[in-house]
């Protein structure tokens, strides 16, 4: 019976698979470094994803044409070649030297005579500005950007196949953020106007002490009495005392409010006393305010937090509205609902209680202590 349910099971794995696009059977990895190139009885195959039932939401799958299996080896995870053919993924690659073709210690595609690079539509093409095969590599980690944008050669850096101005033995990116940094400058990259995805490097500001962010990947940065925000400086030559992102994109600096690079509630807050919620929500001892709106109808004096989502002051809780019910004509982030008021009979009923049971169990402690002292 167990063999009759395993036969089944394969039967109807296999069945499944027409339907899920899954090659099974799936045989065994050509090189056990890398989840990708498979072999089985029908040939050789690329597959995107470790999981081959991951291909039913996302991933793609292919058999390689005219394999000459003994020359087969892989590369990388997208990169394969025989004697005859370059593949990236399942895709046979085009105009390219077989023969030299290779994937250097770095990463990068290259062959005898060109470096292969991503164009806008991120297709691998070979590059136009001379980037050098045998000294090309990648050298940018950053959080924001692709690694493939950034390629060095011996002499040059290199932008998405464009040569950039900027200093080679010190280019770097800086603190997992959206800047880059040599020893003079500062850069970030920005859209142009040449279509959708272009983007060049522009320097921002010369290098000033001390360079820092609020936190990592941070789009505020601070560059001496300079402060930045993605391709501008909004404040120049300032005294820095307090350098602080506080919520959301919200950063104090000083006395001054910034909310996505603009002054933020300027004249309208009381920034040292003022407190820092989650949702937008700003206050200080005479204010609330939600985002730039005001809520006149919170008591700002006693307004505070219980937890992310519920707030309360002197005479109603307030909760956060569920997103899916919110209008964009909303004047307020909260649902209320009006604190129920007791009056001075009924504390000071609480307090006798209180006392009473207080005194029943003193009286009981003593009971029982005096019982076990006259038993000794």
């Amino acid at each position: 019976m167990i063999l009759i349910g395993i036969a089944v099971l394969c039967g109807l794995m296999m069945i499944l698979s027409l339907f899920l696009n899954v090659p099974i059977p799936r045989g065994s990895k050509v090189d056990n470094r890398y989840y990708t190139y498979y072999q089985n009885f029908i040939g050789i195959y690329y597959i995107s994803v470790e999981n081959a039932f991951a291909l039913y939401n996302h991933g793609s799958w292919g058999y390689l044409k005219d394999v000459d299996k003994e020359s087969f080896k892989v590369l990388s995870y997208s990169w394969a070649k025989d004697k005859n053919h370059v593949w990236h993924g399942d895709d046979v690659f085009e105009n390219v030297d077989v023969n030299s073709f290779h994937i250097n210690e770095s990463g990068v595609p290259v062959d005898r005579d060109h470096v292969y690079v991503w164009n806008d539509d991120y297709e691998w093409v070979p590059s136009q500005s001379g980037i050098d095969p045998k000294t090309a590599e990648y050298f940018i980690s950053q959080e924001y950007s692709y690694r493939y944008n950034w390629l060095r050669d011996k002499d040059n850096v290199y932008y998405r196949d464009k040569k950039v101005d900027v200093d080679r033995n010190t280019f770097s990116s800086f603190a997992y953020s959206y800047y880059f940094i040599d020893k003079d400058y500062i850069y970030i990259t920005r859209r142009n106007d040449e279509g959708q995805g272009n983007r060049d490097l522009i320097r921002i500001d010369s290098i000033q002490s001390p360079l820092e962010t609020t936190n990592q990947g941070e789009i505020y940065i601070r560059n001496g009495r300079n402060i930045i925000y993605c391709d501008r400086i909004i404040l120049k030559d300032v005294d820095v005392q307090r350098f602080e992102k506080v919520n959301y994109n919200i950063l104090v600096v000083n006395d001054m409010l910034f909310y996505n690079g603009e002054p933020f509630l300027k004249d309208s807050i009381n920034v040292p006393e003022a407190r820092f919620y989650y949702y937008g929500i700003t206050a200080d001892n005479e204010n609330v305010f939600w985002g730039h709106q005001r809520l006149d109808d919170v008591d700002a004096a006693t307004f505070r937090e219980i937890n992310d989502d519920t707030f309360e002051d002197k005479d109603y809780i307030y909760t956060i509205k569920d997103f899916s019910q919110r209008k964009s004509f909303d004047k307020s982030p909260f649902d209320k609902r009006k604190k129920l008021l007791r009056s001075k009979e009924d504390e000071n009923g609480d307090n006798n209680r209180s006392v009473i049971a207080f005194r029943v169990i003193l009286a009981l402690f003593l009971g029982i202590l005096s019982f076990r002292i006259a038993h000794l």
